[in-house]
């Protein structure tokens, strides 16, 4: 996984723009990149470089084909519905969420049913910026198998362990 955040310029996102973006999948992932691009360096580098790289690096892969990403604070979601907003969903469906220990500078993926900021998740790993690809590829893999179980796996999932 690369360190080096996407080059693309941070620009602010119309509210008209963002919503044509988050209407597919893959455009959920330019409008994410184009919301953390936009947050304040000050008490956020570390996790915008995080967040940015693991973004870039799941989009390189091709894993934007496959996954919707949304935000929630400092939350990073990920889920295979067709629609944004997941609490839009009854039942709630199964995502994964990358968040963050910010007083501790730790980060962690988690598979939950709801929202994480009102609920504990099923599970979770500690990751750091060498680990947080292939930990998040593994999560994808489960979250894929659960919700798409008719489905192939896709490609990018196949090699979980090569990272």
């Amino acid at each position: 996984m690369s360190t080096d955040p996407p080059t693309s310029s941070a620009v602010h996102i119309a509210s008209e723009d963002y919503f044509r973006l988050v209407a597919t999948k893959p455009g959920s992932w330019i409008a994410l990149i184009k919301q953390v691009e936009e947050f304040p360096d000050a008490g956020w580098a570390s996790w915008k470089v995080l967040v940015l790289s693991l973004l870039q690096t799941c989009i390189d892969a091709g894993l934007d084909q496959y996954f919707r990403v949304g935000q929630s604070m400092d939350h990073i979601i990920f889920s295979t519905t067709d629609e944004h907003r997941l609490e839009r969903y009854d039942p709630s469906p199964l995502r994964i969420t990358i968040r963050s220990e910010s007083k501790h500078q730790r980060w962690y993926i988690a598979r939950s049913y709801k929202n994480i900021w009102f609920s504990r998740p099923d599970s979770e790993t500690p990751i750091d910026s060498t680990t947080a690809f292939p930990v998040l590829k593994s999560y994808l893999r489960d979250l894929w198998r659960e919700t798409r179980p008719s489905e192939a796996l896709p490609e990018p999932l196949a090699s979980v362990l090569g990272g």
